[in-house]
């Protein structure tokens, strides 16, 4: 298949995925969606393949949904009102995202540069999370008045309680190093060293029937579900979508389509409030 705006690489049993929006650090428009699901499907349905390697092109990993001004048009699948749309595309985005949790076969996230909200996601699901010791990594960067709850689920359970509450209320981000410390990745490596670092976990795995590598992630998986996982990332979801039709999101949504996402949060982080009449 032919991908606009991501990388398929097969060599012998290893897939590597790259992200391939590098002017946007990879933000993740429907269209990259979409054949992010596509490539982790194809993945999966190739039996010569046991490991997948997913990382982003450019200078990060992911910097998580579009929020383009094109994107805030109103009525658009930021933004608009329609319930039916926003639900369908939830769903589509839920799904795509948690083929890296279902597919049987390991899946290694590289991560560098930013790896903020969405891309916390699409990284956090991965078997094996190895980051560069500088990366940025972060649940939201984007102003409070307009986040609701899509990323928590996939942070619990890798970070704890206090730590997802920390992030959920006061935003932020961490380097790779407290990431690897607090649980969100597993290890941390100098940049330079990241790729060398994820080949060799890449090769190592790869030696390893297919067979026995799915044996291996179902029982884990299947047992982390009985504990609640996937039914946390449903939750979430769920309370992003109610949260897309609340009064507080309707304000914020009309000052993105009006003014762009990198002038809200210019505006939010200099201390600016919009009150109830979406003035300054």
């Amino acid at each position: 298949m032919t991908y606009e705006h991501l990388i398929y690489d097969k060599v012998d049993a290893r897939v590597t995925i790259t992200l391939n929006r590098p002017e946007k650090i990879n933000a993740l428009n429907e269209q990259l969606t979409r054949e992010f699901e596509t490539a982790m499907l194809a993945a999966e349905d190739d039996n010569d393949v046991r490991v997948v390697v997913l990382k982003g092109a450019g200078r990060g990993f992911c910097s998580g949904h579009d929020y383009s001004k094109e994107h805030f048009a109103p009525g658009e699948r930021e933004t608009g009102h329609a319930t039916e749309t926003h639900r369908i595309d939830f769903e589509k985005r839920l799904r795509a995202y948690m083929r890296v949790w279902e597919i049987p076969k390991p899946v290694i996230a590289q991560v560098h540069g930013p790896c903020i909200a969405a891309g916390t996601i699409v990284a956090g699901l991965a078997d094996i999370v190895v980051v560069a010791n500088d990366a940025k990594i972060g649940p939201v960067e984007a102003a409070p008045g307009m986040v609701q709850g899509l990323i928590w689920g996939s942070w619990l359970p890798l970070v704890g309680l206090r730590k997802t509450k920390d992030f959920a209320f006061l935003h932020g981000t961490m380097d790779g190093i407290e990431a690897a410390q607090c649980g969100w990745a597993t290890k941390a490596v100098a940049l330079a060293d990241l790729p060398d670092t994820v080949d060799r976990m890449a090769t190592e795995i790869a030696r390893v029937p297919l067979e026995i590598l799915m044996m291996k992630k179902l029982a884990i998986n299947r047992s982390a579900n009985q504990m609640g996982f996937r039914e946390m990332m449903e939750i979430n979801f769920e309370m992003s979508l109610a949260g897309h039709f609340s009064n507080t999101r309707e304000k914020w949504a009309a000052k993105l389509e009006e003014d762009g996402f990198k002038p809200v949060m210019q505006d939010w982080k200099a201390g600016t409030v919009y009150d109830r009449n979406r003035n300054r």
